[in-house]
């Protein structure tokens, strides 16, 4: 992971609950920062907007970003973990889960769904 702010003010801290050894292990913080950037929150709206998974966007960036991703289960659950709670602080909610993702060489085979609250 790149060395990034984490002390950014607008980043609201996140809840690891059931990945904590994983957000620890795995340089959860810096992927946390990675995730609020404005870009990566554009590709995720957009997503939503489409009516599709906004992992299902990130995917390529993230092979990118965080090798380690393509071989870590639970850091890809971490990070769908992690995408709910950006989306849900930004006035979305879930609206359908395990939307298979076709596309190939995905990362993700399954995600949830979100849209725009109100």
């Amino acid at each position: 992971m790149a060395q990034t702010d984490l002390s950014h003010p607008t980043i609201p801290p996140y809840r690891p609950d059931k990945f904590a050894n994983t957000f620890d292990h795995l340089d959860g913080q810096s992927l946390w920062v990675w995730l609020h950037q404005d870009h990566i929150i554009l590709i995720m709206e957009t997503a939503c907007f489409l009516r599709r998974p906004a992992i299902e966007a990130l995917s390529p960036l993230l092979k990118k970003q965080c090798p380690k991703v393509v071989k870590s289960v639970k850091l890809r659950q971490m990070i769908g973990h992690m995408v709910r709670q950006i989306l849900e602080y930004r006035g979305y909610h879930l609206d359908r889960s395990n939307v298979r993702i076709k596309q190939k060489g995905n990362l993700f085979h399954f995600g949830s769904a979100y849209v725009k609250t109100g």
